[in-house]
């Protein structure tokens, strides 16, 4: 197996942000000897500087972009194995001409709510990208049987949206959302 790696670095190519020493501590990225008059802008410290600029994505590219986790945590795919039952077949008759994927069921429900494969499309958050592209990913959801989460922020961002005792009373970007 390859060597696992450890999350290094508390650093960002997307905030412009690095390092002082290559050491640091695996559970947080801090360097192991965060020092007060540090000359270096690692993520924390500018976070606590400059709070809300140092947010993903920059003001110009919101709406434009997604940002993804470019941290390594030590875990990825390859560290889970899904070893199913081969031995035993169920709903079909053993027959290896009979036994495709196809005909597989892995249907499941949650609350009211079934679905063909047991696999979400998770919010992808309250920013235009999400809206651009929510028709084509809601579309396909409901195609594949599977369902696709509605971010939690959708009302907060939506320009239009009517509140009132501090709840929404309307949101034209939510009833889209829903309806789609």
């Amino acid at each position: 197996m390859p060597e696992k790696k450890l999350p290094t670095e508390n650093s960002s190519v997307l905030s412009g942000t690095r390092t002082r020493v290559p050491d640091i501590t695996p559970i947080s990225g801090l360097c192991a000897l965060c020092v007060y008059n540090c000359p270096i802008l690692c993520e924390v410290g500018k976070s606590a500087i400059r709070g809300r600029e140092v947010l993903y994505p920059e003001p110009e590219e919101f709406g434009l972009s997604t940002a993804a986790a470019n941290k390594d945590f030590g875990l990825d795919w390859s560290d889970l194995q899904l070893i199913p039952r081969l031995s035993e077949v169920f709903g079909i008759e053993p027959i290896p001409e009979e036994m495709i994927f196809e005909k597989a069921d892995v249907s499941t429900s949650y609350g009211n709510v079934n679905l063909k494969l047991p696999v979400f499309i998770a919010a992808l958050g309250s920013t235009d990208v999400a809206k651009k592209n929510w028709e084509g990913l809601a579309i396909g959801a409901a195609i594949s049987g599977t369902a696709i989460v509605v971010g939690e922020n959708v009302c907060g961002m939506d320009k239009e949206a009517i509140f009132s005792n501090n709840q929404v009373v309307y949101s034209k970007d939510l009833e889209f959302r829903v309806k789609t």
